[in-house]
């Protein structure tokens, strides 16, 4: 731009010299150099004209020829206009790239505009919802008109996906996602998940016949070896008191792991019939008991409680969850660990906290502590006797209570149990 410049001041340094010295010549400098400026003027304008000529004809091809200032501008308008090009069609290849992607995609895609009416859709999304071409920016609440998909819409509270059957195939089950982004914009995922909720469905079927079939034979098997137990040692070949004891303890444990497995299994099959106050201090009397006698002296036991420690809820479930955590800080910690229960309640809560001074978790293990038969220390688990569902059973409790379980630990300095009941 500085070349062109100069080239122009020269230009016209020349041109007024040029002028002046043929205005002397002639007598008539003032007239010599207004006809010669405005001569000048003129080709300027010319040249302005044929670049706005250029501009306004999309800024095809190459812009007219010029030199000094103007051929600088068109110059520095060419090479923008390439980049221009160049970026246009960088992000119609990026463009197309991800419409390939969403096409690919087993998820159906809907865009949203700021208004909630259809901007765009993939094709699984078209085939999940039965869209069609005259869909495009019409108001997704007019495309789906359930109750809840409109209040899902219109809430912005997107933490938790809805779960609705499908409008065009009602035996369908579809989960629908939401984000926002950009300008007030919504990205609406639709997932297929008739299959999954069919696999959850036949597990619980499994789960909840083969934990009742198991007991009809873990009764007969405890019952001929209590029997047997009852005969005189000494009339019994050497080996087998040790085996009827190992067969004992065994069938103990599978009997333990079948009603564990029974209430799991209603845990996830039923509601909770009838919600009663429950005095919470009352309910954890007979729990610390035997909690005391479980520790056989060898942990601190504290607890301490609120006014009004009340909590709406079933009292047996209740019972189970919360005797699952106490006794889990006893048979998992050495001797000496202190083991501190306490009840807290505030305006939005009321929680109850189980925490220990013992040998803590890894938070590695935290995210799946609550999963059915998963076990930070199995050995250390098989040893206490426990099946493994223990925490299962007190996160669908909580579930089922308007409660959530909070977990936190650090190794060698213990771990803390919090169960958070929301206050309505």
């Amino acid at each position: 731009m500085q070349r062109g410049l100069r080239v122009e001041l020269q230009r016209i340094i020349l041109l007024v010299l040029a002028l002046s010295i043929a205005g002397f010549f002639n007598g008539y400098i003032g007239l010599t150099l207004l006809v010669g400026g405005g001569l000048y003027m003129g080709w300027t304008l010319l040249k302005v004209l044929r670049l706005y000529q250029w501009l306004d004809g999309g800024g095809q091809g190459i812009p007219p020829e010029s030199t000094g200032v103007w051929g600088d501008i068109s110059d520095q308008l060419y090479r923008l206009q390439k980049r221009n090009i160049r970026t246009r069609d960088d992000l119609r290849a990026v463009v197309k790239r991800i419409r390939k992607i969403t096409s690919a995609l087993d998820e159906g895609l809907i865009i949203l505009d700021e208004e909630r009416s259809v901007d765009w859709w993939n094709p699984a999304a078209a085939k999940l919802l039965g869209l069609r071409k005259e869909d495009l920016y019409q108001p997704i609440t007019n495309l789906l008109r359930t109750p809840a998909f409109v209040q899902f819409i219109q809430s912005g509270a997107f933490k938790l996906p809805l779960e609705l059957p499908a409008p065009n195939a009602p035996q369908r089950l579809l989960q629908f996602s939401a984000r926002v982004f950009g300008d007030n914009e919504m990205a609406l995922v639709i997932m297929d998940i008739t299959r999954l909720r069919q696999l959850e469905e036949m597990r619980k079927e499994f789960v909840g016949n083969i934990s009742h079939e198991l007991r009809t034979p873990l009764t007969v098997l405890t019952g001929y070896i209590e029997t047997l137990q009852d005969q005189d040692m000494h009339n019994l070949p050497p080996a087998w008191p040790k085996a009827l004891q190992q067969m004992g303890q065994q069938t103990e444990r599978m009997n333990l792991l079948a009603e564990d497995l029974v209430m799991l299994s209603r845990l996830e099959s039923t509601d909770v019939s009838v919600k009663t106050p429950i005095n919470l201090d009352a309910l954890f009397e007979p729990i610390i008991d035997n909690a005391r006698v479980l520790s056989e002296g060898k942990h601190k036991i504290n607890f301490t409680s609120c006014e009004q420690a009340l909590l709406e809820g079933d009292a047996k479930e209740l019972h189970s969850a919360l005797s699952n955590l106490v006794y889990n800080a006893v048979k998992h910690n050495p001797e000496g660990c202190d083991i501190n229960i306490a009840i807290k309640r505030n305006d939005a809560a009321l929680t109850i906290s189980i925490s220990d001074t013992g040998l803590g978790i890894d938070p590695l293990h935290i995210p799946r502590l609550t999963e059915r038969f998963y076990r930070a220390d199995s050995s250390r688990a098989t040893q206490s006797g426990g099946t493994g569902l223990g925490l299962a059973i007190v996160k669908h409790v909580l579930l089922r209570h308007n409660g959530e379980l909070k977990i936190e630990s650090t190794l060698g300095k213990g771990a803390a149990f919090t169960c958070r009941f929301a206050q309505h």
